[in-house]
Protein backbone atom coordinates (compact mmCIF):
# COMPACT_ATOMS: atom_id res chain seq x y z
CA UNK A 1 0.00 0.00 0.00
CA UNK A 2 2.75 2.40 0.91
CA UNK A 3 4.94 1.51 -2.35
CA UNK A 4 1.23 2.07 -4.16
CA UNK A 5 0.96 5.38 -3.23
CA UNK A 6 4.47 6.27 -3.46
CA UNK A 7 4.04 5.78 -7.09
CA UNK A 8 1.09 7.64 -7.59
CA UNK A 9 2.71 10.99 -5.71
CA UNK A 10 5.40 10.31 -8.00
CA UNK A 11 3.26 10.68 -10.85
CA UNK A 12 1.30 13.69 -9.82
CA UNK A 13 4.73 15.30 -9.29
CA UNK A 14 6.21 14.23 -12.43
CA UNK A 15 2.73 15.38 -14.07
CA UNK A 16 3.04 18.79 -12.15
CA UNK A 17 6.42 19.46 -13.19
CA UNK A 18 5.35 18.37 -17.57
CA UNK A 19 2.68 21.22 -16.76
CA UNK A 20 4.94 23.46 -15.57
CA UNK A 21 7.09 23.06 -18.20
CA UNK A 22 4.94 23.13 -21.18
CA UNK A 23 3.23 26.37 -19.36
CA UNK A 24 7.01 28.26 -19.46
CA UNK A 25 7.39 26.80 -22.62
CA UNK A 26 4.28 28.38 -24.53
CA UNK A 27 4.84 31.75 -22.75
CA UNK A 28 5.12 34.00 -25.89
CA UNK A 29 7.41 36.95 -26.55
CA UNK A 30 6.44 40.33 -26.42
CA UNK A 31 4.00 41.81 -29.00
CA UNK A 32 4.90 45.49 -30.32
CA UNK A 33 2.62 47.02 -32.24
CA UNK A 34 3.52 50.14 -34.46
CA UNK A 35 0.69 52.50 -36.40
CA UNK A 36 0.42 53.31 -39.38
CA UNK A 37 1.01 49.64 -40.42
CA UNK A 38 2.74 49.80 -43.51
CA UNK A 39 6.66 48.76 -43.22
CA UNK A 40 7.63 51.45 -46.15
CA UNK A 41 7.33 54.97 -45.53
CA UNK A 42 8.57 58.04 -47.90
CA UNK A 43 9.80 61.08 -46.53
CA UNK A 44 11.28 64.66 -46.54
CA UNK A 45 13.52 66.43 -44.75
CA UNK A 46 12.09 68.11 -41.65
CA UNK A 47 8.51 65.88 -41.84
CA UNK A 48 7.24 64.84 -37.85
CA UNK A 49 6.58 61.25 -38.17
CA UNK A 50 4.07 59.97 -35.83
CA UNK A 51 3.80 56.45 -34.73
CA UNK A 52 1.01 54.91 -31.71
CA UNK A 53 3.38 52.28 -30.16
CA UNK A 54 1.69 49.13 -28.07
CA UNK A 55 3.55 46.53 -26.57
CA UNK A 56 1.60 43.46 -24.53
CA UNK A 57 3.09 40.89 -22.43
CA UNK A 58 2.81 37.98 -20.20
CA UNK A 59 5.22 38.56 -17.78
CA UNK A 60 6.67 42.02 -16.74
CA UNK A 61 8.64 44.01 -19.15
CA UNK A 62 12.25 44.92 -18.16
CA UNK A 63 12.56 47.31 -21.11
CA UNK A 64 11.78 49.15 -24.40
CA UNK A 65 14.13 50.38 -27.58
CA UNK A 66 14.24 52.30 -30.69
CA UNK A 67 17.23 52.27 -32.70
CA UNK A 68 17.93 53.96 -36.28
CA UNK A 69 20.20 52.26 -38.75
CA UNK A 70 21.20 53.94 -41.85
CA UNK A 71 22.18 51.50 -44.52
CA UNK A 72 26.00 50.50 -44.57
CA UNK A 73 25.94 51.82 -40.94
CA UNK A 74 25.76 51.44 -37.29
CA UNK A 75 22.65 51.22 -35.75
CA UNK A 76 22.30 54.66 -32.95
CA UNK A 77 20.33 54.27 -29.73
CA UNK A 78 17.00 56.77 -29.83
CA UNK A 79 14.99 55.57 -26.69
CA UNK A 80 16.24 53.15 -23.80
CA UNK A 81 13.75 52.95 -21.82
CA UNK A 82 12.82 50.86 -18.51
CA UNK A 83 9.35 49.51 -17.89
CA UNK A 84 8.39 47.17 -15.16
CA UNK A 85 4.72 46.56 -16.25
CA UNK A 86 3.26 44.13 -18.44
CA UNK A 87 2.36 46.56 -21.32
CA UNK A 88 2.83 49.94 -22.39
CA UNK A 89 0.92 52.36 -25.35
CA UNK A 90 2.55 55.81 -26.33
CA UNK A 91 3.01 57.64 -29.33
CA UNK A 92 6.92 58.82 -30.28
CA UNK A 93 7.44 61.35 -32.75
CA UNK A 94 10.67 61.62 -34.54
CA UNK A 95 11.71 64.75 -37.15
CA UNK A 96 13.56 64.37 -39.96
CA UNK A 97 17.01 66.00 -39.89
CA UNK A 98 19.15 67.33 -42.62
CA UNK A 99 21.81 64.57 -42.28
CA UNK A 100 19.22 61.90 -43.45
CA UNK A 101 18.58 63.96 -47.28
CA UNK A 102 18.54 61.09 -49.83
CA UNK A 103 19.26 58.55 -46.84
CA UNK A 104 17.54 54.95 -46.37
CA UNK A 105 17.29 54.32 -42.29
CA UNK A 106 15.27 51.71 -40.26
CA UNK A 107 13.63 52.38 -37.21
CA UNK A 108 13.32 48.91 -34.94
CA UNK A 109 11.03 49.32 -32.43
CA UNK A 110 12.04 46.53 -29.52
CA UNK A 111 10.60 45.19 -26.18
CA UNK A 112 12.15 43.25 -23.80
CA UNK A 113 10.79 41.69 -20.68
CA UNK A 114 11.56 40.10 -17.71
CA UNK A 115 13.04 36.43 -18.48
CA UNK A 116 15.50 38.33 -21.65
CA UNK A 117 12.88 37.19 -24.31
CA UNK A 118 11.67 40.07 -27.05
CA UNK A 119 9.85 40.92 -29.72
CA UNK A 120 9.87 43.86 -31.89
CA UNK A 121 8.49 45.59 -35.07
CA UNK A 122 10.79 47.91 -37.97
CA UNK A 123 9.81 50.62 -40.87
CA UNK A 124 12.02 51.46 -43.41
CA UNK A 125 11.85 54.88 -44.64
CA UNK A 126 13.51 56.64 -47.76
CA UNK A 127 13.90 60.17 -47.32
CA UNK A 128 14.06 62.20 -50.64
CA UNK A 129 17.00 64.25 -51.22
CA UNK A 130 17.21 67.66 -51.17
CA UNK A 131 16.39 69.91 -53.87
CA UNK A 132 19.48 71.30 -55.67
CA UNK A 133 19.02 75.41 -56.04
CA UNK A 134 20.62 76.24 -59.81
CA UNK A 135 24.11 78.11 -59.68
CA UNK A 136 23.02 81.61 -60.75
CA UNK A 137 26.07 83.19 -62.72
CA UNK A 138 26.41 87.29 -61.37
CA UNK A 139 25.80 89.34 -64.19
CA UNK A 140 28.91 91.96 -64.87
CA UNK A 141 28.43 95.90 -65.78
CA UNK A 142 31.20 98.03 -65.86
CA UNK A 143 32.52 101.89 -66.18
CA UNK A 144 30.70 102.87 -62.40
CA UNK A 145 32.70 105.86 -61.39
CA UNK A 146 32.73 107.49 -57.99
CA UNK A 147 34.44 111.06 -57.56
CA UNK A 148 36.00 112.32 -54.34
CA UNK A 149 33.35 113.66 -51.78
CA UNK A 150 34.83 117.47 -52.60
CA UNK A 151 34.35 117.07 -56.34
CA UNK A 152 30.96 119.66 -57.96
CA UNK A 153 30.84 118.17 -60.79
CA UNK A 154 29.93 114.34 -59.82
CA UNK A 155 28.59 111.95 -57.46
CA UNK A 156 30.83 111.25 -54.42
CA UNK A 157 28.54 108.50 -53.22
CA UNK A 158 26.81 104.96 -54.96
CA UNK A 159 23.85 103.56 -54.71
CA UNK A 160 24.35 99.50 -55.53
CA UNK A 161 21.10 98.94 -55.73
CA UNK A 162 20.12 101.36 -58.67
CA UNK A 163 24.05 101.15 -60.22
CA UNK A 164 23.84 104.85 -59.86
CA UNK A 165 26.13 107.78 -58.48
CA UNK A 166 24.65 110.17 -56.39
CA UNK A 167 26.00 113.39 -54.01
CA UNK A 168 26.49 112.97 -50.73
CA UNK A 169 25.40 116.92 -49.84
CA UNK A 170 22.49 116.87 -51.59
CA UNK A 171 21.09 113.31 -51.17
CA UNK A 172 19.06 113.57 -47.50
CA UNK A 173 18.55 110.10 -48.02
CA UNK A 174 21.21 108.17 -46.35
CA UNK A 175 20.02 104.92 -47.00
CA UNK A 176 20.77 105.28 -50.44
CA UNK A 177 24.23 105.39 -50.21
CA UNK A 178 25.86 102.17 -50.29
CA UNK A 179 29.41 103.31 -50.71
CA UNK A 180 31.01 107.10 -50.58
CA UNK A 181 34.41 108.62 -50.78
CA UNK A 182 35.81 109.20 -47.39
CA UNK A 183 38.73 111.87 -48.20
CA UNK A 184 37.31 114.50 -45.81
CA UNK A 185 39.18 117.72 -46.18
CA UNK A 186 41.78 116.49 -48.07
CA UNK A 187 42.34 117.50 -51.73
CA UNK A 188 44.09 114.06 -52.28
CA UNK A 189 42.07 111.27 -52.91
CA UNK A 190 42.16 109.21 -49.74
CA UNK A 191 41.35 106.04 -51.49
CA UNK A 192 39.05 105.59 -48.26
CA UNK A 193 35.36 104.21 -48.56
CA UNK A 194 32.45 104.29 -45.92
CA UNK A 195 28.82 102.72 -46.39
CA UNK A 196 26.56 105.79 -45.30
CA UNK A 197 23.67 102.81 -46.09
CA UNK A 198 25.18 101.00 -42.98
CA UNK A 199 26.22 98.44 -45.40
CA UNK A 200 29.86 96.06 -44.29
CA UNK A 201 33.00 95.62 -47.35
CA UNK A 202 35.00 92.96 -47.09
CA UNK A 203 37.98 92.80 -49.20
CA UNK A 204 38.74 89.40 -50.82
CA UNK A 205 41.23 89.96 -53.59
CA UNK A 206 41.86 85.43 -53.76
CA UNK A 207 38.14 85.25 -54.84
CA UNK A 208 37.48 83.93 -58.15
CA UNK A 209 35.78 86.95 -59.84
CA UNK A 210 35.55 85.90 -63.39
CA UNK A 211 33.45 83.01 -62.24
CA UNK A 212 31.09 84.87 -59.72
CA UNK A 213 28.16 83.09 -58.51
CA UNK A 214 25.66 83.98 -56.15
CA UNK A 215 26.67 81.47 -53.92
CA UNK A 216 30.46 81.82 -53.51
CA UNK A 217 29.91 85.82 -53.19
CA UNK A 218 27.38 84.91 -50.36
CA UNK A 219 30.09 82.56 -48.95
CA UNK A 220 33.31 85.12 -49.53
CA UNK A 221 31.26 87.53 -47.54
CA UNK A 222 29.84 85.33 -44.58
CA UNK A 223 33.68 84.19 -43.96
CA UNK A 224 35.59 87.12 -44.62
CA UNK A 225 36.59 90.27 -42.37
CA UNK A 226 33.66 92.66 -42.26
CA UNK A 227 34.85 96.38 -42.37
CA UNK A 228 32.57 99.70 -41.92
CA UNK A 229 35.48 101.74 -44.03
CA UNK A 230 37.86 101.00 -46.17
CA UNK A 231 41.51 102.16 -46.14
CA UNK A 232 44.55 102.01 -49.01
CA UNK A 233 42.29 100.50 -51.89
CA UNK A 234 44.43 99.87 -55.01
CA UNK A 235 43.80 98.76 -58.47
CA UNK A 236 42.49 95.40 -58.76
CA UNK A 237 41.14 95.19 -55.02
CA UNK A 238 37.78 92.88 -55.11
CA UNK A 239 35.08 94.21 -52.75
CA UNK A 240 32.29 92.07 -51.56
CA UNK A 241 29.53 93.85 -50.07
CA UNK A 242 26.04 93.36 -48.43
CA UNK A 243 24.01 96.24 -49.68
CA UNK A 244 23.08 98.26 -47.08
CA UNK A 245 19.88 100.25 -49.45
CA UNK A 246 17.64 97.24 -49.11
CA UNK A 247 16.09 95.55 -46.08
CA UNK A 248 16.26 92.00 -48.88
CA UNK A 249 19.89 90.55 -48.65
CA UNK A 250 21.68 91.37 -51.46
CA UNK A 251 25.29 91.24 -52.40
CA UNK A 252 27.37 92.96 -54.62
CA UNK A 253 31.12 92.28 -55.85
CA UNK A 254 33.28 95.24 -57.49
CA UNK A 255 36.20 95.26 -58.67
CA UNK A 256 38.40 98.71 -58.89
CA UNK A 257 39.80 98.81 -62.36
CA UNK A 258 40.74 102.57 -62.12
CA UNK A 259 42.08 105.15 -59.26
CA UNK A 260 42.35 108.93 -60.93
CA UNK A 261 43.73 111.31 -58.66
CA UNK A 262 45.55 113.95 -60.52
CA UNK A 263 45.88 118.21 -59.57
CA UNK A 264 42.99 119.70 -58.14
CA UNK A 265 39.80 117.82 -56.97
CA UNK A 266 37.03 118.29 -59.36
CA UNK A 267 38.10 114.91 -61.62
CA UNK A 268 39.52 112.50 -58.79
CA UNK A 269 37.50 109.36 -59.23
CA UNK A 270 37.11 105.68 -58.66
CA UNK A 271 36.13 103.16 -61.65
CA UNK A 272 34.86 99.65 -60.96
CA UNK A 273 33.39 96.86 -62.27
CA UNK A 274 30.12 95.67 -60.53
CA UNK A 275 28.85 92.01 -60.55
CA UNK A 276 25.30 91.05 -58.80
Amino acid sequence: MKKTNLFFLFIILSLSSIIVSCKKDKESNPVVSVDPAPLYYYASVNDLLSFKISVTSEVSLAKFTITSTIDNELPVTLLDSSISSKGTNFTYYFRVPTSLAGKTFVLDFRATDSNGKFGGSGKRIYVNSLPVSPVVILTETSGHRMYSNLSTTAGDAYNLETNTAEFSLTSTDTTSRDMQDFSGSSATLSKSWMSPAGGKFVVFNGYDYANATDSTCIAAYTTGVKQSVLYNLAVGDIIITKLGSVSTNKYAVIRITDIVDIVGKDNDYYEFKIKK
